[in-house]
């Protein structure tokens, strides 16, 4: 399968799509092409010398066409469409690759014996956070007690929310008010949202991190493991809980989602310059002297677009190339996977390890 330019066809060409489809031009190695449901995302892909067409994704025969001899598929769509991809690329037999926390359906197909090759949640958070907590829990025999938090914000504070038009603010709000999954005691749990408010301090910077729904989903396995607990937060600026209390609860716009998103959109600028933060810790739960730690980071970039796009598409390229060069046989989650991401050459400049240590308690 190594040495010829494989076919990769990536349904949906927004900043996700598009950010993979140059790394993958780049790197001569596939051949590429793209579809989106509209005009302005495929004139905008084309524009950057992709293979781009326009195809409604909602059509079975449409996507079905486009999907024909490709050797990868990839659905860089809204959740409500991926089990469309996902059941397309199945019926071309073409292996698959996808962003978003898997349904029932796509994790049956993922769960299926043996090639084409079905990876869901490729990207930051699910993807890159999962395999961080599970390569760290894995370094440890004994039951671990694991927390994990994830933001994708501003490089730098340029307002009282220290936030920005990073993402879509439909999902936002969904994390912020939605019961937040956890693992207690080796079974799954719910924790309020916005709940468990924690500082931190990353490089010297201070930030303050807090329970949100949606991170969990994808690593609801690991309560049948070794992890006895695990919670998962967002990361934010400090003081950023306090005005979203303000507004959710103190001014009632937690009932009125419209006027809280006019707020918003109206108020938040998008950012040219922003970061993704990924920090966990794996401790011990019969020994708290020992803890295993690690920071990682993406930044914008240049060429590819913001972080939270750079770092998806640098994961879903990575784990490309291990199935091109057959490193990656089936959907089954290895070890060390996450070791042989961050090692890719479409991670190395992209996602960083900004610390990677092993603590012992301080003694009292």
């Amino acid at each position: 399968m190594a040495g010829a330019a494989l076919t990769v066809a990536i349904v949906g060409a927004g900043n996700v799509g598009l950010a993979l489809a140059r790394m993958l031009v780049a790197s001569g190695d596939y051949a590429v092409r793209a579809a989106d449901c509209t005009e302005e995302a495929v004139a905008r892909a084309a524009g950057h010398g992709i293979d781009a067409r326009l195809v409604d994704a909602s059509s079975s025969t449409r996507l079905g066409a486009f999907l024909e001899d490709a050797d990868f598929a990839v659905a860089a769509v809204p959740d409500r469409i991926v089990p469309r991809v996902a059941m397309a690329a199945r019926g071309a037999g073409c292996h698959y690759i996808d962003f978003s926390i898997p349904d029932s359906l796509v994790a049956s197909l993922a769960e299926a014996p043996g090639r084409p090759v079905f990876l869901p949640g490729c990207g930051v958070s699910p993807g890159l956070a999962d395999g961080l907590v599970a390569s760290l829990a894995a370094e440890f025999e004994e039951p671990v007690d694991v927390e994990l938090a994830v933001g994708a914000i501003p490089t730098r504070r340029t307002n009282r929310l220290g936030y920005s038009l990073i993402w879509n603010l439909d999902g936002l709000f969904a994390e912020y008010t939605s019961p937040c999954e956890a693992i207690s005691d080796f079974a799954l749990t719910e924790l309020p949202p916005l709940s468990k408010l924690t500082a931190m301090t990353i490089d010297g910077t201070d930030y303050e991190a807090f329970c949100t729904a949606g991170m969990m989903g994808s690593m609801r396995p690991l309560a049948g493991g070794n992890v006895r607990s695990l919670i998962c937060r967002t990361i934010r600026y400090p003081g950023h809980l306090d005005y979203m209390l303000l507004l959710l609860d103190d001014l009632r716009l937690r009932q009125r989602r419209d006027l809280l998103h006019t707020v918003l959109k109206s108020g938040l600028r998008e950012t040219g310059s922003d970061m993704v933060l990924l920090h966990a810790s794996a401790r011990a739960a019969a020994g708290p002297d020992r803890q295993r730690q690690c920071t990682v980071r993406i930044d914008a970039s240049p060429d590819y677009g913001n972080a939270l796009a750079v770092g998806s598409a640098a994961h879903a390229a990575s784990l490309l190339d291990q199935i091109r060069t057959a490193q990656v046989r089936d959907s089954a989650w290895r070890p060390n996977i996450f070791a042989d991401v961050l090692d890719s050459r479409f991670a190395k400049g992209i996602i960083q390890i900004e610390r990677a240590v092993l603590e012992p308690a301080l003694k009292p």
